[in-house]
């Protein structure tokens, strides 16, 4: 076995886990309990509510830069194909 062989299963492995880790992730059941209990009443503070609004703002800033570095990722490997 070459190094490359070897290496090409660890990037596949990696691959796979965060295929997997996303795939949990976009079930969205964490969130979804978090829209039950915001019904809630007095559920939180005006101070509270700033914090979520600004993890909430941020966890949807990295969602979409996780996108895009999917996409870009991808883009650059169908490059890499097309090449040879």
């Amino acid at each position: 076995m070459d190094d490359n062989g070897k290496h090409i299963r660890e990037l596949e492995k990696k691959a796979s886990a965060l295929s997997d880790a996303l795939a949990h992730l976009g079930k969205g059941t964490t969130l979804q309990e978090l829209l039950r209990i915001l019904r809630f009443p007095g559920y939180t503070t005006p101070a509270e509510l700033a914090f979520n609004h600004a993890i909430l703002d941020t966890m949807q800033l990295q969602v979409n830069a996780l996108d895009k570095l999917g996409q870009d990722l991808l883009a650059g490997a169908k490059q890499v194909v097309a090449k040879q």
